[in-house]
């Protein structure tokens, strides 16, 4: 049987020409339905500031589209490193990994798809362990609300693990930030 990262790979050849000149998450959305019509897929499409993020079934690949935006809060190349960080600290199972691939001048990243996607009641940091907590603290991981994690095996797992790379950010205010966190409320969105 092929591994998700062959099969995402085949994937990017598959999409890139429906893609390709698409400029923004919207015009994204629209090809991906016209890939959908063509293949009989059920493929997904999910954005942030700076990349988009196609979902299938059992893989996710991601892109960034806006090179300023990722830039200042960082994209695709700061999740690779974070994530080799975390393997240099022993905290990777936090994160789903990623695999870069090169194809058609563009840099593209895959990660297995990750289940419970916003079924946790509190903010992903509630179910880390002590060394997880400081590892996201050092790297100015904060983005962890309920859509960017969810759970393998257990324990939780972030699916969107990119920093926030302004240097005026102080240590205080991320400090802050981590301490007063509380459980979403009842139909909040994330």
């Amino acid at each position: 049987m092929r591994s998700y990262i062959e099969r995402a790979k085949d994937f990017i050849h598959q999409v890139y020409p429906y893609i390709h000149e698409c400029e923004n998450p919207w015009d994204v959305r629209d090809q991906i339905d016209a890939f959908n019509d063509c293949n009989k897929r059920k493929v997904m499409v999910g954005n942030g500031l700076a990349r988009i993020a196609l979902i299938t079934s059992d893989y996710v690949v991601k892109y960034d589209y806006d090179k300023s935006e990722a830039e200042s809060i960082g994209g695709c190349e700061n999740e690779m490193d974070i994530y080799y960080l975390a393997m240099r600290e022993g905290v990777e199972q936090l994160f789903a990994p990623i695999t870069q691939y090169y194809y058609e001048s563009r840099y593209w990243y895959i990660m297995p798809r990750v289940r419970g996607i916003g079924s946790g009641g509190w903010y992903a940091e509630h179910y880390m362990t002590k060394q997880e907590k400081e590892f996201c603290r050092r790297h100015k991981i904060t983005d962890l609300h309920r859509n960017n994690y969810g759970f393998v095996r257990g324990h939780v797992c972030l699916v969107d693990y990119a920093c926030h790379l302004e240097e005026e950010e102080t240590e205080d205010s991320y400090n802050f930030y981590y301490d007063n966190r509380t459980p979403y409320e009842e139909g909040e969105e994330a």
